[in-house]
């Protein structure tokens, strides 16, 4: 097995502890698959577009299930994957979400349709929202707006957290939530400003705020909070990691480091094969700050 060093032509802001994030790729035979299921997804995307011309849903339709299909494929049976509106059981209700990850601890509520009639955010492992092009400051509003439906549900099962790596309850409270997209703006700045604006005029508060986009074939865009899930950082906000065609195996990795609605007694079968260790992280300290004024 070889070892390559890939380094991010980004300008990079070195933080303490960076070292734990040092970006190394072991190239195995799961990486070399997963570039190829990166353009397959691209392809796949192209080719909605021309079947689907003229009906926008149809379209749209088509790329959630390229996404959904290949999820299912990392996270088969017992687990599903579903699409709607999730519920807390406090009474709130999200915003419906494309491709919702449910543990095997989620009953089968199920309609005559197959299409799941209630969903449960005690059940559900991760949610997330298909936004193929976040070039359009209206689609990332609308992508925002949908995780924060999410975000502000709260989850309240309790159980002996055996997880690894450990994650703070109020981090555990919250279902993670990724946007995923297939391109955006040339300049990664100007999608991160777009948010941050939305973000300032909303007062929208951090523990409502997005976690993780992926933009495949090209990078993550990650937000640190406090009681989050990068334990690794002391710095709070939004930064940006270039992955090229290793950001789909980062997708699945995150995927699997997440904390889960079901206790994990070990981890997961993909931890030991996807070999990626980061560091070289963009921060954006102008837009942090005003990020991080937010009450």
């Amino acid at each position: 097995m070889s070892r390559v060093r890939i380094s991010s032509p980004a300008p990079k802001i070195k933080t303490p502890r960076a070292e734990a994030w040092g970006y190394n790729v072991f190239v195995t035979d799961l990486m070399k698959l997963l570039h190829i299921e990166a353009n397959d997804i691209t392809a796949a995307f192209k080719t909605a577009s021309i079947e689907g011309k003229g009906t926008p849903q149809e379209i749209s339709d088509r790329r959630e299930a390229v996404v959904k299909k290949f999820l299912e494929k990392y996270f088969p049976f017992p687990f599903r994957i579903a699409k709607g509106g999730v519920i807390d059981s406090l009474g709130k209700k999200s915003q419906s979400i494309d491709c919702l990850v449910l543990n095997p601890c989620h009953p089968y509520t199920v309609s005559n349709d197959d299409k799941y009639s209630l969903i449960f955010v005690d059940g559900v492992d991760f949610a997330i929202e298909v936004k193929p092009d976040l070039g359009r400051s209206d689609e990332i509003h609308r992508a925002l707006r949908q995780i924060v439906s999410v975000k502000q549900l709260t989850r309240v099962k309790n159980g002996i957290d055996l997880s690894f790596p450990k994650f703070s309850v109020e981090a555990i409270k919250r279902l993670p939530t990724f946007i995923f997209a297939n391109k955006t703006y040339k300049n990664i700045r100007d999608l991160i400003k777009t948010i941050v604006d939305f973000y300032v005029k909303e007062q929208t508060p951090k523990h409502e705020q997005f976690d993780f986009i992926v933009i495949n074939n090209l990078g993550i865009v990650f937000n640190s909070k406090k009681d989050g899930y990068f334990s690794d950082l002391p710095d709070e906000g939004i930064f940006y990691r270039q992955y090229d065609e290793n950001t789909i195996a980062m997708f699945l990795f995150w995927l699997n480091k997440l904390p889960r609605s079901g206790t994990l007694i070990d981890a997961p079968v993909l931890w030991h094969y996807i070999k990626i260790e980061d560091h070289d992280l963009t921060f954006y300290n102008d837009l942090n700050a005003r990020l991080l004024s937010i009450e």
